[in-house]
């Protein structure tokens, strides 16, 4: 790969030989961790993007930990929304859910608005 990190001196003084080790640990670990940064960048870039094409692709919209690995998952496949359960053995579909539901926010403002009238 890297021909000064493989090498071996063979120099008498060992002051250089640990400085010359040293040098290479910490040029190898430097390359390790540049690797995992730009390895890490591509692997959300890579998901976001998948996020961004919605057409055609079945998109987790919301997940809710309820433990020992179990989930209540919102999946959406265009403008169906579903609820599913998943744990380590099963996936089971709860319920398809409805789509123009209204935000707890605006029931209450409508609610505002019908008690002053």
């Amino acid at each position: 790969m890297i021909p000064w990190l493989s090498t071996i001196s063979a120099s008498t003084n060992p002051f250089t030989d640990s400085t010359w080790l040293w040098v290479r640990v910490v040029g190898f670990l430097g390359i390790l961790a540049a690797s995992a940064y730009f390895l890490t960048l591509f692997q959300k870039k890579r998901q976001f993007t998948s996020l961004k094409k919605k057409h055609g692709k079945i998109v987790i919209a919301d997940t809710c930990p309820l433990g020992n690995r179990q989930y209540l998952v919102v999946a959406q496949y265009g403008k169906e929304k579903h609820l599913i359960a998943v744990n380590s053995n099963s996936i089971s579909h709860l319920s398809k859910l409805d789509t123009t539901v209204i935000s707890a926010e605006e029931k209450s403002t409508q609610s505002l608005n019908e008690d002053k009238h």
